[in-house]
């Protein structure tokens, strides 16, 4: 059920991607950077989620990465 919501997501990320990238091209350097970066991070996460024969939450993987980042009172 999830996959293809996921499939649809990453065909939409493509659409955006490839309309965006003049724009991307203009930016700034450190601007492309982190485009970049958030655009394959998303992608690997999306690679990971719909490799796994389990469910993943990915906002609990996030807090698992967030919280050994920053302090906990």
């Amino acid at each position: 059920m999830i996959k293809p919501l996921l499939f649809t997501y990453l065909a939409m990320a493509i659409v955006v991607i490839v309309m965006d990238f003049r724009h991307l091209k203009q930016a700034a350097a450190i601007n492309r950077w982190l485009s970049y970066s958030l655009i394959v991070l998303g992608t690997g996460i999306w690679f990971y989620i719909t490799h796994l024969s389990k469910t993943l939450f990915v906002s609990v993987w996030i807090s698992h990465v967030i919280q050994r980042l920053l302090p906990l009172p």
